[in-house]
């Protein structure tokens, strides 16, 4: 394993990073148009829960600590079945890397250069990912410690401004809010982005002190900042104009106008989603790479991160276009993601807690010999 140590700061802004990533540019406009002008609200329930998942992560760490999630997967089942669900999960962050590419991929085509063929944007991207990868897990954290404070203030600096076009008219739609098939029509949202998250469990081997704190804060940070995006973005643009939009707040930033000479920022928002991205695919890509290190005891990460490079950028072509990947999000994404941040962890928390109860009389026994 690379011998790195992350602090409790750069572990909140990785996780900060893995959570606002993609979400803010992708959520809103599908939320609005499930939820009206309680999406907000949706955010909310779905923070409580990733923090709910975030606590069992954790705990399940707890017993196994200088171990990740393929780690433990592999001390508590075995070679053969830790073998399965260490590939599982590696296919699994392969997945996430391969999503979060052509989200990228799909933004910078339809908003900035239409002429521009998807995959350049996929290549180039996974091939700059792929040069942190090697580098290390330090230096990624390193540029969410240098990156993040620039991100926020030159999100909500401009983005604040536009609060003057503001109408809390918006939040008066007519509309019949009922609890539970609310949530049912929007599970994507408790999955993407809070279930991702238990690839950090990766991570947890390198931080230091804090871990808890510093994890749970990420979480917490992330969560509420998309909450305020929701809400800022129904008061602004209304759910009715901002449910039809792919990018509502690429809109925002698009449509901002402070004098004859400052307008139309979108290059502003283009370059702070650019960072967010690259910064959530080396992050989803390190936890690849280093899965399929632990796992087949390959040394150098550079053997394996840009022949990598190809199988993601092929991956992430399997969606024709954004509205195929959107309508995927929806119906299947939370029950494929429960497998993973879900049932799996329990399972092996219910697998110790077998184990230690079965270890308990043998203790007591050398205890009393002893």
């Amino acid at each position: 394993m690379e011998n790195a140590r992350l602090s409790g700061w750069q572990m909140f802004t990785v996780t900060y990073s893995l959570v606002i990533g993609t979400t803010y540019i992708l959520l809103p406009g599908k939320l609005m148009a499930d939820a009206k002008q309680y999406a907000w609200l949706i955010v909310v329930w779905s923070t409580l829960y990733g923090l709910l998942l975030a606590g069992v992560w954790l705990y399940l760490a707890k017993h196994y600590p200088g171990k990740g999630i393929i780690e433990i997967a592999n001390e508590i089942l075995g070679k053969w079945a830790g073998g399965v669900v260490s590939l599982l999960y590696i296919f699994y962050f392969i997945q996430m890397a391969s999503w979060v590419t052509r989200n990228l991929g799909d933004f910078m085509h339809g908003t900035l250069m239409p002429r521009t063929p998807v995959p350049m944007f996929i290549i180039l991207t996974l091939f700059a990912c792929a040069y942190a990868v090697v580098k290390g897990i330090e230096t990624i954290a390193i540029v969410c410690e240098l990156i993040t404070p620039y991100m926020v203030i030159a999100f909500w600096l401009p983005f604040s401004f536009m609060l003057r076009e503001w109408d809390w008219k918006y939040f008066k739609v007519p509309f019949d809010f009922h609890i539970l098939p609310v949530m049912i029509d929007t599970n994507y949202a408790f999955a993407f982005p809070f279930m991702e998250t238990v690839a950090l469990m990766m991570l947890f081997p390198f931080v230091g002190q804090r871990l808890k704190t510093s994890y749970l804060l990420g979480i917490g940070i992330g969560g509420l900042i998309l909450t305020l995006c929701m809400f800022f973005t129904i008061g602004i643009l209304g759910t009715a104009r901002g449910s039809a939009l792919v990018y509502p707040i690429f809109t925002i930033f698009r449509e901002m106008q402070f004098s004859r000479f400052i307008e139309h920022l979108e290059a502003v928002i283009s370059i702070n989603i650019l960072l967010l991205v690259c910064l959530k695919l080396s992050i989803l890509f390190y936890c690849a790479v280093l899965g399929i290190c632990q796992l087949f005891k390959i040394k150098r990460r550079a053997t394996v991160a840009y022949p990598l490079v190809w199988f993601m950028s092929a991956y992430s072509l399997l969606f024709a276009n954004i509205l195929e990947n959107i309508v995927w999000i929806q119906k299947y994404l939370f029950p494929y993601y429960m497998l993973f941040s879900i049932i799996i962890p329990i399972l092996l928390i219910l697998l110790t807690w077998i184990r230690n109860i079965r270890n308990k009389p043998k203790l007591l026994k050398n205890h009393s010999t002893a």
